[in-house]
């Protein structure tokens, strides 16, 4: 008896053992209920002929109190921080390692992820991951070669996916992406993506949120929900949060409002507070036909929050994917203000590099608005790079307000056109309908063409369809107005309409830019001996000479003080010519509207004017 208790007791020790043992190599399993967020990217980074190899980024989101990532020392201290390559779970020595992880060719492997940001907020409590390769430094994403085009679906799959309100308690979580390499696909990559992991929604309001992507080759991108099995697993279904919508640009819209849901429905119209929704889109690039090219994944989590507590605003994130060169500094201004008139808390949840000479950020408060400056100076080792930033603004109650924005990385040298400067209505003006809009437009320092796209919006974020997404707006192509008016604008300085024609544009010659003196001496010839042959009395002819040389003199005179003014009018202001007005007569009467202008070059180069409001009377 005793010695088969004995070899009981051996073989529960082996076996536990064994366990602990893969518990040490793959802590991420340990845990249920902690996973929050997936995105994927690929981009092709070499092509030989033979074998063409890929790096593949993805971020991934946990719950911070999942312990592969609580460490603490011996005051308590936590020990995994942003930045942070070897995550030691419990005092194992072995980095944090990824498994079932497959590249689509039958081959796998382990990778090691980096800790890209901690929230701390109890109301979110996330981590943020990135993989990468830590042999020597840090270096994001991790390469991989084939030899063949594919397609290749790259995946990576575990359990334990926090509980929501759609799905039950340790479900599956999956993330893949598609991969086309050579002949029609060619030099594609895929789009880049991303966002928190999880988003709070003020319960009994109509929430909006953009989804954010960049495809670096320009093709046409598009949004759907994902299915089961692109998410979760072979077979299931899976319901996306009551009442949500998505357009195929991305803008979700969620109608969380007590007289819209009903009782007993799984969104309850009493008290939604604290429920969590996953939600998974897949974001498809595709050729001109619409057949897709690639797919990325988007994993994320909304959870709905009291109504009492409205999120912060948020202005001030750039409109569009933002072109910066290599070497080039680009600084992004945001600002946000709370109705608590607690200065909110600004953070980056995913920034592009800890390297402070690249990617810096600075914060400020002052009368209750934050304002928080990005500054980024790419360098060589990132040309080509795409990324999706996040930005978060977190009131004193732990209520946040979420938005991105995209950024690639040129290696072609380009300066940018200077920011529009808005002129009216004036910031915070009462308007009527129809409105007129003018502003000063942009200078480029390279004699670069620009253009402008303005956006209005009820949203000081300029989230939602319509002007928010922004309209074209012509800046005047080389007016030249008639011989007649130019003459009469030269000799008699009334006051005459301005054109709007930016500074970078070459303004056509003609009858307007011969000069004055030339054309009052023609004029006077002619009219001398219209007088000579008219009058021939000599003392009555040189009467009139005089008379005409008079006022003569007194045009040329007011002509040249009316110049000397619109001259240096223009040094302060650029160029008189450079205002351009646009007029929108659908806008609401009693409604606040948010306004901003966006000028570009024809090199990806932009700049953004400030954000003014005006409200329709």
């Amino acid at each position: 008896m005793i010695t088969i208790k004995g070899k009981v007791n051996k073989i529960i020790l082996g076996l536990t053992s064994v366990g602990i043992v893969i518990l040490l190599m793959f802590p991420v399993s340990l845990s249920a209920d902690h996973y929050r967020y997936g995105t994927m990217s690929w981009e092709l980074v070499s092509d030989n002929g033979t074998h063409k190899t890929v790096r593949l980024k993805m971020q991934n989101g946990w719950t911070a109190d999942h312990w592969a990532f609580n460490n603490t020392d011996a005051n308590g201290n936590n020990l995994v921080n942003p930045g942070d390559t070897k995550l030691y779970a419990k005092g194992n020595s072995v980095p944090l390692l990824i498994r079932n992880f497959s590249w689509g060719d039958d081959n796998t492997s382990s990778i090691v992820v980096k800790v890209l940001s901690r929230d701390n907020a109890t109301a979110i409590n996330n981590i943020i991951t990135e993989i990468g390769d830590n042999s020597s430094g840090w270096t994001t994403g991790v390469t991989h070669s084939y030899s063949g085009n594919g397609p290749y679906i790259i995946s990576w799959n575990h359990t334990s996916r926090e509980t929501t309100e759609n799905m039950g308690a340790n479900e599956p979580w999956l993330n893949k992406t598609l991969v086309n390499l050579g002949e029609a696909y060619d030099n594609n990559t895929s789009p880049v993506s991303a966002v928190p992991p999880v988003i709070q929604v003020q319960d009994n309001t109509i929430f909006t949120y953009q989804v954010t992507s960049s495809d670096t080759t320009g093709d046409n991108m598009a949004y759907r929900w994902g299915t089961y099995a692109e998410f979760f697993a072979s077979s299931g279904t899976y319901t996306k949060p009551t009442g949500m919508t998505l357009s195929s640009s991305g803008l979700i819209e969620w109608d969380v409002r007590d007289s819209v849901l009903c009782s007993g429905c799984s969104q309850n119209d009493v008290n939604d507070a604290d429920d969590l929704w996953v939600a998974v889109i897949m974001v498809e690039d595709s050729f001109d036909n619409g057949s897709v090219k690639s797919y990325i994944p988007i994993d994320f989590f909304f959870k709905t929050t009291a109504a009492s507590n409205a999120p912060a605003s948020l202005s001030g994130i750039p409109s569009g994917t933002q072109i910066v060169s290599v070497g080039a500094t680009k600084t992004f201004t945001i600002k946000s203000t709370d109705d608590s008139g607690v200065a909110p808390t600004i953070t980056v949840l995913n920034p592009p590099s800890d390297n402070s000479s690249i990617w810096s950020t600075t914060s400020s408060t002052s009368g209750g608005e934050t304002t928080f400056t990005i500054t980024f100076t790419p360098d060589s080792s990132m040309a080509g790079n795409t990324s999706v930033i996040s930005v978060r603004s977190t009131d004193n109650a732990s209520m946040t307000k979420d938005q991105s924005f995209g950024i690639q990385v040129s290696s072609v040298s380009n300066a940018d056109p200077t920011a529009p400067i808005l002129k009216s209505p004036a910031n915070g003006e009462n308007v009527t309908s129809p409105v007129t809009l003018q502003f000063t437009g942009s200078t480029d320092s390279d004699g670069d063409t620009v253009s402008y796209r303005m956006y209005i919006c009820t949203n000081s974020g300029f989230v939602g369809s319509g002007l928010c997404t922004g309209t074209s707006v012509t800046a005047g192509v080389n007016f030249v107005p008639p011989f007649n008016q130019n003459f009469h604008d030269n000799l008699i300085p009334w006051p005459s309409p301005l054109y709007a024609a930016t500074s970078s544009q070459q303004i056509s010659q003609d009858l307007s830019m011969i000069p004055k003196w030339f054309i009052m001496l023609v004029m006077l010839g002619l009219l001398s001996g219209i007088i000579s042959f008219s009058v021939k009395n000599i003392t009555h002819r040189r009467i009139i000479f005089m008379l005409f040389l008079i006022i003569i003199g007194t045009a040329v005179s007011c002509s040249t003080s009316s110049d000397n003014t619109l001259g240096e009018s223009a040094s302060d202001n650029e160029s008189a010519s450079d205002d351009v007005t646009y007029t929108n007569s659908d806008l609401t009467s009693g409604t606040t509207y948010y306004w901003k202008v966006v000028a570009s070059d024809i090199k990806g180069g932009s700049a953004e004017s400030e954000t003014w409001s005006f409200t329709v009377q």
